[in-house]
């Protein structure tokens, strides 16, 4: 019975200590566990465990960046982009959140894809060279309604570190990018 009583104790501090603010490591946890609800369309309890990570480690750029992409399967466009910038402001140098924030302004009406595409190629500087195809590739499908010819030089520069990317090559086999 004791032993009982202090598993109980036990997982009672551990909880209590989950919801306090400064707390990289329940942040963590609760990072995975939105990611994966988020994989399983369970938006909602994504949102949730994810603002409980931000609450526990504000500098997550992690945690705010897959809150971002929460708000962005929602359509909270400006709940998206409030995170990804949060994510950017934490971790100025993080390829992943300059990847997402600058595919999301690629998306968006206005000088937004301008302001993306320049975030898209500080995040090809950054990434590590097994992710650096992909955000070349993101980059070609930013450039992809205002410059074709441009478009198809970043699939080409993908293809050149990853010549099996199968996203450059279906894009760069495209009918328009064939001038």
């Amino acid at each position: 019975m004791n032993a009982l009583r202090a598993l109980a104790i036990g997982l009672l501090a551990a909880g209590c200590q989950a919801g306090m603010a400064g707390n990289p490591q329940a942040s963590a946890l609760n990072v995975e566990l939105g990611a994966s609800y988020l994989a399983q369309g369970r938006l909602e309890l994504a949102r949730e465990k994810l603002i409980r990570a931000t609450r526990q480690d504000p500098r997550s750029s992690e945690a705010h960046r897959v809150l971002g992409m929460v708000y962005e399967s929602l359509g909270n466009a400006p709940g998206a982009e409030e995170h990804y910038r949060q994510a950017v402001r934490v971790a100025p140098r993080d390829a992943e959140a300059l990847n997402s924030l600058g595919v999301f302004l690629c998306r968006q009406p206005g000088e937004a894809p301008r302001q993306g595409l320049t975030l898209l190629r500080r995040a090809a500087g950054e990434a590590v060279p097994e992710r650096r195809a992909a955000v070349y590739v993101n980059c070609g499908v930013c450039e992809l309604s205002g410059n074709p010819a441009r478009a198809a030089e970043w699939f080409r520069r993908a293809l050149e570190l990853d010549p099996g990317h199968a996203d450059a090559r279906a894009l760069l086999e495209r009918p328009e990018m064939q001038n």
